[in-house]
């Protein structure tokens, strides 16, 4: 292991001129190793060096990791004046598996020549500012933390590539010492907020080398840790998460509800989600969080003095469902409730932050939708995911009892799970009054994943055409077994558009996220396929879709994350695009997932006694699906909060 040395020039740190003479290649000043972990697994390591460069310094990194199998490699280069200004950026290669980076920076006097993703720009430069694409290379971002330390603490950094509209803010959050046996390293933490979407934590040593660094890759927790320190990688977990946690309380200080307590709507359509005709000039009466009286106008009597609110012209739908999303980071809750959802299901996460921040919402400390919480087992080995295993039957009891006991509902069985052990987990998470959800196991068909228990199947899972044989004959099975599918059909679509096909063209909602989510998803895409054959794969799993939905098998809808809260409206579009009508296509969205979890009673229609879990709309999805997108205000639990603030608290355009 080459740990992070301390900087024994003080250029690094006091910005003093650097020179060197003679052809020999200059000695580094600082190295350093951090081990990579993704979910808390190590998968790979970024190694980074600093050399003097005539009048300045030179940062090159190479980063590296596999990830189930797949191999992502970048390396980077950050060419800085003697003050850490930076002089010239270049990065090549992949963050992760469907994130390419391909930027090159030059900077000549006030200018900064940009390319980046085959287009070139010269933008005018606004001071301060940093060269950075992307949590990758974690070294840069320590390079980035060094310059504002040094530029006296600037209250905005602007970026490149990003400008003129990306903004990135730094704050110190506190010092810490770490025990590792014998040894104490003192640390101090910082939040970073805009060179990726939301909030990264970064600790520096007293030698401003980088200790640790906590973000997210794919949607999921993504985590760098010297080497040295690498035993302390959960409390590092712990104590970003309380960190976030608290920052999420700080929004829904910020964001209060517009209403709450005891109300009545009035005037608007109400789409009740049962499946009756839209009802015209509707009451709503809420009374502590749940649902009082629902109604015609003239059915329903407002008791004298209560407070009213009109929402003539507005429709009201149930509220919305996520069942396939990964909420690694605490911006996705007011993301979820600007976007109408007010439950979502979690396929998958780092146990350390799931757990509290579900808690803190579920407290109504933090504003956010209704956690359910699935919990990941895979099958071990150097290509598994995530940390927790089972390879023997004892291991799979022990791995669904710590999640059993930390209130999840389901567990979700992945790739490398053989089959005698999802047998296992099953029976064990049956027993236990849980259900099973996940992908098919590797070497197991559909029908024998739902045969050895699995009640749901996460993504659509299906070879063939709808209408072969072999289809049908797969499809009688899940009805017979009354197996869910979350099909997840706008991540497939994001994933697998054209290259060159804008994602605005699907998904016009990628138009109003940060400018870090925009570059990220700018890059996705299927490369040597053009339009017509990405729009020919899709529709073949929307028939799919169509044909399961016309046999009685549940579909409920998921998005695997996507672009936040705007793929679960794609989702539901892309239902209607598939023949299911606009009231199914909602349902999938609402009372379906109610069901499939067992909180229908509870939730995913508006009726009398239920939790007023709400979305107005300002215009009809009956009408058009498309005006799902049209949020005016979120509902949770009698709360009502105004969804363009909500947007506008982590940075999105309303």
């Amino acid at each position: 292991m080459i740990r992070a040395v301390r900087i024994i020039l003080a250029a690094a740190l006091a910005a003093s001129v650097i020179t060197t003479t003679g052809a020999a290649a200059p000695e580094p000043v600082e190295r350093g190793v951090l081990r990579l972990h993704y979910v808390q697994k190590p998968i790979g390591y970024e190694r980074y060096e600093i050399v003097p460069d005539r009048d300045g310094l030179t940062l090159t990194s190479d980063f590296d990791f596999t990830d189930r199998g797949g191999r992502v490699q970048l390396a980077a280069t950050l060419r800085m004046a003697a003050d850490l200004t930076p002089r010239a950026f270049k990065a090549t290669g992949k963050s992760y598996r469907f994130v390419n980076v391909d930027s090159d920076v030059r900077i000549e006097g006030r200018d900064a020549i940009v390319k980046a993703d085959g287009a070139e720009s010269r933008v005018t430069l606004t001071t301060p500012f940093y060269t950075v694409d992307g949590y990758a290379p974690f070294a840069a971002q320590m390079m980035l933390l060094r310059y504002w330390k040094q530029h006296g603490q600037p209250r905005v950094i602007r970026t490149v590539p990003g400008l003129p509209s990306n903004e990135v803010f730094i704050e110190p959050r506190g010092r810490e010492a770490i025990r590792i046996g014998a040894t104490v390293v003192r640390l101090e933490r910082y939040a970073i907020d805009g060179v990726v979407w939301g909030r990264e934590t970064v600790w520096l040593d007293e030698h401003g080398a980088l200790a640790a660094a906590i973000t997210r890759a794919g949607g999921l927790s993504f985590e760098a840790v010297r080497e040295d320190l690498e035993p302390a990688l959960v409390g590092f977990v712990q104590r970003a998460t309380r960190d976030r946690i608290a920052d999420l309380e700080g929004i829904t200080r910020q964001t209060s509800p517009l209403k709450s307590g005891t109300y009545a709507m009035t005037g608007a359509t109400i789409v009740d989600g049962t499946g009756a005709p839209p009802l015209r000039d509707g009451v709503i009466v809420v009374r502590d969080g749940r649902i009082a009286d629902v109604g015609a106008r003239a059915a329903v009597a407002i008791p004298p003095g209560m407070a009213q609110v009109a929402v003539d012209g507005k429709t009201i739908v149930p509220g919305l469902w996520d069942m396939h999303t990964h909420v690694t980071q605490v911006e996705w809750a007011p993301v979820y409730l600007a976007a109408g959802v007010t439950t979502v299901r979690d396929m998958g996460n780092e146990f350390e932050f799931l757990t509290p921040l579900r808690d803190a919402i579920a407290s109504k400390r933090a504003l956010g939708p209704r956690i359910v919480a699935a919990g990941l087992i895979d099958g071990g080995g150097p290509n598994a995911f995530g940390v927790y295993y089972a390879a023997t039957v004892d291991e799979a009891k022990q791995a669904v009892a710590k999640y059993h006991d930390a209130g999840f509902q389901q567990i979700k069985i992945y790739s490398l799970v053989t089959p005698p052990i999802v047998e296992a987990i099953c029976a064990e998470a049956h027993r236990l009054g849980m259900t099973v959800t996940g992908h098919i196991p590797n070497g197991m068909t559909i029908e024998q994943a739902a045969a050895a228990g699995m009640d749901h199947i996460a993504h659509l899972g299906i070879r063939g055409e709808a209408g072969s044989e072999e289809v049908d004959k797969t499809i009688a099975f899940l009805r017979e077994h009354k197996t869910v599918i979350d099909p997840t059909q706008s991540w497939n679509e994001l994933l697998g558009h054209a290259a060159g096909t804008p994602i605005a063209a699907f998904q016009p909602g990628i138009l109003k996220v940060p400018a870090p989510l925009n570059r990220v998803f700018s890059n996705a895409g299927a490369a040597g396929i053009d339009a017509a054959a990405a729009r020919t794969r899709l529709e073949r799993g929307l028939r799919i879709v169509k044909a399961l939905h016309d046999a009685g098998v549940p579909i409920v809808a998921g998005t695997d994350e996507g672009v936040p809260g705007h793929s679960l409206h794609r989702e539901i579009e892309l239902y209607v695009e598939a023949g299911l009508t606009p009231m199914e296509a909602l349902q999938a969205a609402t009372i379906v997932p109610a069901r499939a979890m067992k909180m229908d009673a509870e939730l995913g229609t508006i009726e009398r006694g239920k939790r007023a879990d709400m979305v107005v709309l300002n215009a009809n999805p009956l009408e058009s699906i498309r005006n799902i997108r049209r949020v005016r205000w979120t509902i949770t639990d009698g709360r009502v909060y105004d969804a363009p603030a909500l947007w506008q608290s982590v940075r999105f355009q309303p």
